[in-house]
């Protein structure tokens, strides 16, 4: 399961980049078949001292959370609205992504390669 994730990663790491050093992504807040709220893609690739840029788009009419704490991302999206974060991926490692407000069911990472 961690090789399809990563493998995962790696596709939207190659997929996302705009430009060398730089990750731009939008993160659209959905509810699954299971009625369960997720950011999507719930997982993030970057290299190293990447400057990553994410438009967080939150369809729902009540406000959600996205932390990345290891970057000190924290954010929170007003129901129908979109905001933006930007932060520097600079430690290799896997973070966990969460929604600081429902942490039960909003959960993902971020994959910073070497």
């Amino acid at each position: 399961m961690r090789v399809l994730a990563i493998t995962l990663v790696m596709v939207v790491l190659g997929l996302a980049a705009t430009q060398a050093g730089e990750i731009s992504l939008r993160i659209v807040n959905i509810v699954t078949p299971q009625d369960v709220k997720i950011w999507e893609p719930t997982s993030i690739a970057a290299k190293k001292g990447d400057t990553v840029m994410l438009q967080l788009v939150n369809r729902h009419t009540d406000e959600h959370g996205f932390e990345i704490a290891a970057f000190n991302v924290k954010e929170v999206v007003a129901g129908e609205k979109t905001s933006n974060v930007k932060f520097t991926a600079d430690k290799a490692g896997i973070y966990p992504i969460k929604c600081h407000l429902h942490p039960a069911h909003v959960v993902g990472q971020l994959v910073v390669l070497e």
